[in-house]
């Protein structure tokens, strides 16, 4: 019976293997579980690294990083500098993929290694990317590096942060790379790899580091750029002349030259192509200190990590550096934002009021949204924003607001009409109740999912009040207040949207619900219920109001809550007539769309053909003009009013 031929390094191979089970169960999932939204950069040090670089200079968050890959990111640096590279060998996807990939080229003998000069200059690359993608991480607060990550592309099926172009280059770089030259994208490329190259280089970082921190306590205004510059040049310089760290990382490749047999094998196993057989102690900068050299050496205790018999220490040394970094991120939440512009106000008279559950603070954009809000009111100097637990903290001055105005502020009041009623319910009941943990534009809609599946129940409208008061219209021929009460307190929710289904925790309590139960027409409902909109644009303001005259016609749609966002670009398209000047919508005995235009320069049928275009065409605030498919329809035309505004 022939022997089973051993698995060599089964601690890196079997690492290299859990994470791509677990990557290709995210992406199974993803296309069978609705419910599930997969971070797929839960874990990437560089990403965590970015965010935090961005949190140290501008105060914020780069949006979807949180702690998790924050402290991925802080391990990694010292593991760096400790172990040298494990991240690259036992982690990566990128780095593992590649691997796999060169044994097609090594098996059709396809498969070459760059050296000398080229090899050196090549290396500039990586710093030249790991440069620009920090530039514009720190500058715009959203992670660069997904705009052509190719690991990003391929698990997200080109998601929407991914820019095509960018990622099917990186994309064909990586693969025929791997296929023709040894480990391309990580020795040329992979900007996480010129970041942990300059981490080895400890001293240098540091230094930099010091110096950097020492001018910004003395009051030098100076830009983050000048350090990376310094960090990305200095990095590749020490590379690209050295091919070696300095000092670090602490743990190496040893090899006992009195044992050795001079077999070779494990130069051919080595990842990175490097010379270990002839050298007493690896140094070399490309090093990820793998083990797969010390795996394949049939002469005892002559590859050793620093002349130890410790191979077991790489695959150990990442796991546990993985498990402090997800201790370290669980006990601690750093802000999205940080923002102050209160400094005036005496310290003695600052307050915190801290509200958590909000779940409209969900990333970085919708932080800076709020923050905007919060510096409208007087006596706020301050916000912090916590996105992971959907937390916020207004920092005030004690003086000059109470903290239930602060609350106020924060609360996202709704009025939402779910049905009209049928033609033949002429009355509608009115009841109000008393609802906790509904609070922002998220509760909102979650609240108006659950009223939507109880027949009966037209619409409902809040107003701040602890606990919030909802005014719920319903038919009480048709349903009770009880059965509503029960409904809302339901533990979840389910939903469908562009033909997904959803299902929601929900947390509703209805403190009370009032004696009495109003009555008012239909009528009535359906015309508090409606929220205008109104848009000037061509020179409005600029024009004659008695030469403008407007084409009124019904829009049945302008009741629909789910189109008002649809309804600039409706706005967009017909403004690229330059005498179309206004769009509203209003409520009289029905809904109606009103255009105005300057007299004898448009056609009003022109008007109806235009708003009843298969699409629209949409100008974007970056220039761009694009084409979107019309979600409006216009079945009765409208008529020419021949007045000037009030």
């Amino acid at each position: 019976m022939a022997k089973r031929k051993k698995i060599k390094n089964i601690g890196r191979k079997t690492l290299q293997w859990l994470i791509m089970g677990l990557l290709g169960y995210m992406i199974f999932r993803l296309w069978v579980d609705p419910n599930y939204f997969p971070d797929f950069e839960a874990y990437c040090p560089f990403g965590g690294l970015q965010a935090f670089t961005s949190f140290f200079v501008n105060n914020s968050l780069a949006c979807s990083m949180t702690e998790t890959q924050i402290f991925m990111g802080l391990v990694l640096a010292v593991g760096a500098v400790l172990f040298s590279k494990l991240f690259c060998s036992y982690i990566c996807p990128i780095g593992t993929v590649t691997e796999w990939l060169g044994r097609i080229g090594d098996r059709f003998n396809v498969r070459y290694q760059i050296k000398g000069l080229a090899d050196r200059l090549l290396r500039a690359l990586k710093y030249i990317l790991l440069f620009v993608t920090v530039y514009f991480t720190v500058t715009s607060s959203e992670l660069f590096c997904k705009e052509y990550d190719p690991y990003y592309a391929i698990v997200t099926g080109f998601g929407h942060d991914v820019v095509f172009w960018y990622a099917i280059i990186a994309l064909a770089v990586t693969i025929l790379g791997a296929i023709f030259i040894r480990q391309f994208w990580c020795k040329y490329l992979c900007p996480l790899g010129a970041l942990t190259n300059i981490f080895t280089n400890a001293v240098v970082f540091a230094g930099i580091l010091v110096v950097y921190l020492f001018l910004l306590y003395f009051g030098v205004d100076i830009s983050f750029v000048w350090p990376l510059a310094a960090m990305s040049i200095l990095g590749y310089a020490l590379e690209a002349t050295q091919l070696k760290a300095w000092l670090f990382p602490v743990f190496k490749i040893t090899r006992n030259p009195d044992t050795c047999t001079s077999c070779g094998l494990c130069d051919i196993a080595c990842p990175m192509g490097l010379d270990v057989a002839t050298v007493d102690t690896v140094e070399h900068i490309d090093c990820h200190l793998c083990g797969d050299c010390v795996a394949v050496c049939p002469a005892n205790d002559t590859l050793q990590i620093n002349k130890r018999n410790w191979k077991w220490l790489p695959s150990v040394a990442t796991v546990v550096l993985i498990l402090i970094g997800l201790f370290l991120a669980s006990g601690i939440e750093l802000p999205t934002i940080n923002l102050e512009w209160g400094k005036g106000t005496p310290a003695q008279n600052v307050a915190v009021y801290s509200q958590s559950g909000l779940k409209s603070v969900k990333c970085y954009g919708s932080s800076m949204s709020f923050a905007n809000r919060m510096k409208r009111v007087r006596g706020v100097v301050g916000v912090q924003t916590y996105v992971q637990s959907h937390t916020v903290k207004v920092f005030y001055d004690s003086s000059k607001i109470h903290p239930e105005t602060i609350r106020k502020v924060i609360f996202t009041p709704a009025k939402t009409l779910l049905h009209q009623p049928p033609a033949q319910v002429q009355e509608v009941q009115v009841v109000t109740m008393g609802i906790d943990k509904i609070f922002d534009s998220y509760d909102s809609f979650y609240f108006s999912r659950v009223l939507a599946k109880i027949k009966g129940v037209f619409g409902f409208t809040s107003k701040f009040g602890e606990p919030v008061h909802v005014t719920v219209y319903f038919d009480s021929t048709r349903v009770k207040p009880l059965s509503i009460k029960e409904a809302i307190e339901a533990p979840r929710v389910s939903y469908t949207s562009r033909g997904k289904t959803y299902t929601v925790d929900i947390h509703f309590g209805v403190e009370y619900i009032s004696d009495s139960i109003k009555t008012i027409s239909r009528a009535d409902l359906i015309a508090s219920m409606f929220t205008p909109f109104n848009m000037i644009f061509n020179g409005y303001k600029k024009i004659d109001k008695t030469q403008i005259s407007v084409y009124q016609l019904p829009m049945p749609q302008a009741m629909n809550p789910k189109l008002s966002r649809s309804m600039q670009m409706l706005v967009s398209h017909i403004s690229t007539d330059d005498h179309v000047v206004r769009f509203r919508t209003l409520y009289t005995d029905q809904p109606y769309a009103q255009i105005y235009f300057e007299k004898g320069k448009v056609v009003a049928d022109s008007i109806y053909s235009a708003l009843n275009k298969p699409f629209l065409t949409v100008h974007y605030r970056n220039g761009k003009i694009g084409k979107v498919k019309n979600p409006f329809s216009f079945k009765q035309p409208g008529i020419v009013l021949e007045v000037a505004e009030k």
